[in-house]
């Protein structure tokens, strides 16, 4: 169900809290800079690009997002430091996927290593980690082995670093299918909202939640009803704000 909209109260003595989000010019990462501004925070977006995807370039939120260039792998990390800035909390978003085991590791899991490291470097008190439910990583045995030995592992390597850095301080939210906006995709797979919204209501019913408990694996996930990407966006946000007590929020 969509949450309601998150509220700062305004203080011309007191200054806004100041976030940072890993991958914030992605499909997730864009929506939680849309959250956080909405809310009344301070919002940096840090991403290779360094720039709004096309969705929302001219958007009137978009403008009040310093949108900053960094490679979270490559190049300097003071160069990084300097990008993360000096936030109260991170929010990574960050992750790939594709079909090379190298690749899914560096972008799932040490490009987010290098993430914790930055965010504790310049100060930042909180990290929240957008993961996967771990009940399809528990499925990874039913997949081809570079989700397993990619996806899967790089996953759990930033989750370790996160709780190796920040304590309880580090915040999970482990969604299963994503789904939101406009278009569809194949890779990764995407369903727009407006279909979406209707397979979610759809696999709530109660005889799909009997499906889903009772089907191993895969087959038990493909009958949980999939995640909204707003609905996600903003539980970053409200984690990211202080807003709830919840360290790990699976499913």
């Amino acid at each position: 169900l969509p949450l309601p909209p998150l509220s700062l109260s305004a203080s011309s003595d007191i200054a806004p809290p100041s976030v940072t989000v890993l991958g914030g010019s992605g499909f997730v990462g864009s929506r939680v800079c849309r959250a956080l501004v909405r809310s009344g925070a301070s919002v940096a977006s840090v991403s290779r690009s360094g720039a709004p995807p096309s969705w929302c370039a001219d958007a009137d939120w978009s403008s009040s997002v310093d949108w900053r260039a960094a490679d979270l792998t490559r190049g300097s990390r003071e160069s990084l430091e300097e990008a993360v800035g000096n936030p109260s909390a991170v929010v990574s978003c960050v992750g790939a996927v594709g079909f090379d085991v190298r690749g899914l590791q560096l972008g799932n899991g040490v490009a987010n290593a290098e993430g914790v490291r930055a965010a504790k470097k310049t100060g930042a008190e909180k990290f929240i980690y957008v993961s996967v439910a771990s009940e399809v990583a528990e499925s990874a045995g039913w997949l081809p082995y570079y989700f397993r030995d990619g996806y899967f592992e790089g996953k759990k390597d930033a989750e370790t670093a996160a709780t190796a850095t920040f304590g309880e301080e580090a915040t999970f939210l482990r969604p299963s299918f994503v789904y939101g906006g406009e278009g569809f995709g194949l890779f990764p797979p995407r369903v727009s909202e407006a279909y979406g919204s209707g397979v979610e209501e759809l696999l709530s019913k109660e005889g799909f939640r009997f499906l889903a408990d009772l089907l191993p694996g895969l087959l038990g996930v493909a009958f949980r009803p999939p995640v909204s990407v707003d609905a996600l966006a903003e539980a970053c946000a409200r984690c990211a704000l202080g807003e709830g007590e919840e360290k790990d929020l699976d499913g």
